[in-house]
């Protein structure tokens, strides 16, 4: 029986692609090293080839390129040294080059195309994660995604938060043929699971991005909290094994160990006083001083005198030498020294006295200076003989000098000695009948000294506890705003419950164009408000009968997640990667039929949100009458013989190599 199935509607050629905020669309992927570069159209792309040709991969790699680099990969991917994209984020293109590794301080480089003439083109290089700007919050910052964390686990709103990267949200995008026939989004993977459905929460206003900045600070609140409980509990404890935990009582008893010690003080200092009036005392303590001030004046004198002498005696060397030169000049009728030089001193040739006039010098050619005579030589040197004999005179004085400071510096000291000797026998009879009030005084100093520094070490503590008793006030105030705040933005989900019932009625609607198979009950569509999953016909995912039916349920699925949130303007990337669409359907009669179904079902949608929804599709090879009807829909088709990873082809052995030539 011949099915008819109404025909699409023609796209208008003429309109513009609709702008969107979350609009994410391939334009170019280059495998670096692979030998692969694949160009992408808006709407729908068809990738078809052999098994084991690398469609998986590619789809893989795609991921790779937008998200982390998946472990596990084929070896000929060892030759792909990078993967470089050209995409749309949002209203602007970019150029991405992720290089292959699975370090997470990998550095991605992204770059802008085409941007504002009037500025600066913006060139980032961003690590993958262990930083608060990454690529993948780039990501999101460019599709206008929040980049918010959750709580880790669902049943403590207010333990601890975990990231949900951009990862997380494709997700919602590229669904792998491993997972097409029989898991929705990854739910059988508990991680994944779980950030699924975080996903549909912040996608569809159950769990808003203000309700999570709430959560975050409520956790907060209650961890300085605890921390405060933890606190106040050791303190409480301390104190009240003491006899201070009575702030007023402390108060006082500091004041008085002040005053007390404030006494002791005094009475000290009242006894130094006392003992300078044993009689006598005060007069050798009058005479010490002086002494001493006059021994300190002789030691200045000496070490003045030391340095004349020492001044003098360099003079009368000096003078002793000019005069053995004086008498040397005399013995050799000359001044000092004269030389005739028959070699240069400089060059060493030979000096011809003829060479210049007889008035001039041979080797300078100035004129000499005239030589002094020996009357005067003989009058030089008996002016330096007087001088020395001076300085000898003088220098003998000096030493006289020297000899008598060292004289009344050694009386100076026997006189000290014997002056304290003296002031100790008068001051230690004072001092023996006194000892033991001294000594009371000194320990009863330091007792009060070291009692009134434990009594401020608690009055600090008690402070302090004070202070953070008055500050837990104030966090419990704020903590049951937060709760306040946080219970009514759950109450606020109308619209939230609005946009799942549309997601349930697009479902629906996709699945009718796919006229899946008859379940024996009315066709519904409901998604369970706990899992977030599909359930067809009263049936959950997991109860369909056959893969089939779950590939077609989870194409609708994702199809329809993805133009609900366009025509609603939810934050949902709007990229769709379906691989192995027809893997688990036949190629004959009813199947067939419906694999056709499902492409023109893709090509009527990515037509009607054209330039907002890029679907890509990943297939084996397809019949010849689908083939034919969607042949301008091929981007890559890849054979036995042209597989994704062109593997570089090594030299035959008996052609020589570039270093042999």
């Amino acid at each position: 029986m011949t099915r008819l199935t109404p025909a699409p509607p023609e796209p208008d050629a003429t309109a513009a692609p609709t702008s969107h905020p979350h609009r994410l669309e391939l334009i170019k992927v280059d495998l670096v090293g692979g030998g692969r570069e694949v160009s992408f159209n808006p709407g729908l792309n068809l990738i078809i080839g052999d098994i084991t040709t690398g469609k998986t991969t590619l789809v893989r790699l795609i991921r790779a390129m937008l998200g982390t680099m998946p472990d596990g990969l084929p070896p000929e991917v060892d030759y792909v040294q990078a993967v470089r994209g050209h995409v749309m984020l949002g209203s602007r293109a970019w150029q991405i080059y992720r290089p292959r590794t699975t370090t997470s301080d990998a550095l991605v480089e992204v770059s802008e195309v085409h941007p504002d003439p009037d500025r600066e083109v913006i060139a980032l290089r961003l690590p993958v994660a262990r930083s608060d700007r990454t690529y993948s919050t780039f990501l999101l910052d460019q599709l206008h995604i929040p980049a918010i964390s959750v709580p880790q686990a669902r049943t403590e709103p207010t333990g601890t938060l975990t990231p949900v990267t951009m990862t997380d949200w494709l997700g919602y995008c590229i669904i792998t043929g491993d997972e097409l026939d029989t898991e929705v989004f990854g739910h059988k993977r508990q991680w994944r699971n779980v950030k699924r459905r975080w996903v549909f929460e912040l996608a569809y206003g159950y769990y808003e991005p203000e309700l999570a900045r709430l959560n975050a600070e409520l956790r907060r609140v209650e961890l300085q909290l605890a921390s405060l409980d933890h606190d106040a509990t050791i303190r409480a404890k301390f104190l009240a094994d003491t006899p201070f935990a009575d702030a007023d009582a402390l108060d006082f008893q500091i004041t008085a160990r002040t005053a007390d010690l404030e006494q002791i003080v005094a009475q000290r200092r009242a006894l130094g006083t006392a003992a300078g009036e044993v009689p006598g005392v005060q007069e050798l303590r009058q005479t010490l001083l002086a002494t001493r001030t006059r021994r300190a004046d002789v030691t200045d004198r000496l070490a003045r005198l030391e340095a004349q002498i020492a001044d003098l005696n360099d003079l009368r060397r000096q003078l002793s030498s000019q005069s053995a030169r004086l008498t040397r000049a005399i013995v050799a009728d000359e001044w000092l020294v004269d030389f005739d030089f028959i070699v240069c001193p400089r060059c060493g040739n030979d000096i011809d006295a003829a060479r210049t006039a007889p008035h001039l010098c041979y080797l300078c050619l100035q004129e000499p200076r005239p030589a002094p005579s020996q009357s005067q030589l003989l009058t030089e040197q008996d002016r330096i003989a007087s001088q020395i004999s001076e300085t000898d005179e003088v220098i003998k004085g000096r030493q006289q000098a020297q000899k008598s400071l060292q004289r009344e510096a050694a009386h100076l000291d026997e006189l000290i000695i014997e002056l304290t000797t003296g002031l100790d026998q008068h001051t230690q009879a004072f001092i023996s009948d006194r000892v033991t009030q001294i000594e009371h005084y000194a320990a009863r100093q330091a007792q009060l000294e070291a009692e009134i520094q434990r009594l401020r070490e608690y009055a600090a503590l008690l402070h302090r506890h004070q202070e953070q008793l008055a500050g837990r006030e104030a966090l419990e105030a704020r903590q049951a705003d937060l709760r306040a705040l946080i219970h009514s933005q759950e109450l606020s989900q109308l619209d939230a419950e609005d946009n799942v019932l549309a997601l349930e009625r697009r479902i629906l609607e996709y699945l009718q164009e796919l006229h899946i198979p008859d379940l024996g009950q009315e066709l519904t569509v409901k998604i369970n408000r706990k899992t977030y999953e599909p359930e067809v016909a009263g049936r959950s995912f997991d109860e369909l009968s056959s893969q089939g039916l779950k590939t077609l349920v989870n194409i609708a699925h994702a199809l329809a997640h993805h133009t609900v949130a366009i025509d609603r303007n939810l934050p949902l990337p709007g990229l769709l990667i379906l691989d192995g669409l027809s893997a688990n359907s036949g190629h004959e009669g009813f199947d067939l039929d419906r694999v056709r179904d499902v492409y023109r079902l893709l090509s009527r949608v990515t037509d009607q949100y054209r330039g907002v929804l890029q679907v890509i599709a990943v297939d084996n090879e397809l019949a010849r009458n689908i083939l034919l009807e969607f042949a301008n829909r091929v981007v890559l088709t890849l054979t036995q013989d042209d597989r994704l990873i062109r593997i570089p082809q090594a030299p035959p052995d008996d052609l020589p190599t570039d270093a042999e030539e």
